[in-house]
């Protein structure tokens, strides 16, 4: 039986904890590939994610995902379902030495069969490109926060945990 009680009720005051943002990511497999975003870091360096952000206030989780693929591949895409959540910490944008707590939505989608990988009309900041990977590549590249690629694999072939809990934090 799950406690109804509030163990520590000031947890949450706005001056204890950091801010929750929600995030929603597309994950569309097909034929043993993902769709991945491919971002260039300040340093030059590549990184891989799933299309997907964060959510505004007012929006369903669904209607956030729809619009930020809508955003970052240009395409509509049909949810079939979620597919996992996960909990992990990152620094705000902009703002060293504090942290944010991040739940992160993962909604197996399908898309187009004639869809060719491009950046939509307002591509995530650090987007460059967006590609299909192939699952056996995914621990060889750049994944984030770190073990994702693996989640991402076991996820496309209906392996995966829907909760996962607290995923480590990556730099």
């Amino acid at each position: 039986m799950l406690s109804s009680t509030v163990p520590n009720p000031t947890a949450c005051s706005e001056n204890a904890f950091p801010s929750v943002r929600n995030a929603v990511r597309a994950l569309i497999a097909r034929r043993n590939q993902v769709l991945m975003l491919r971002k260039l870091t300040p340093d030059g360096s590549v990184r891989y994610a799933l299309p997907g952000g964060g959510q505004c206030a007012g929006e369903t989780l669904l209607q956030t995902l729809l619009r930020e693929c809508a955003e970052e591949i240009g395409t509509t895409v049909d949810v079939a379902g979620l597919a996992h959540v996960a909990e992990t910490s990152r620094p705000p944008a902009g703002r060293k030495g504090e942290s944010r707590q991040q739940v992160e939505f993962v909604f197996s989608c399908r898309i187009a069969d004639d869809y060719e990988p491009r950046n939509g009309p307002r591509p995530d900041k650090r987007q460059v490109g967006v590609e299909w990977v192939g699952l056996q590549y995914l621990d060889q590249l750049d994944v984030r926060p770190p073990g994702m690629g693996d989640l991402i694999r076991r996820m496309a072939i209906g392996e995966g945990p829907v909760y996962v809990g607290r995923l480590p934090v990556g730099g």
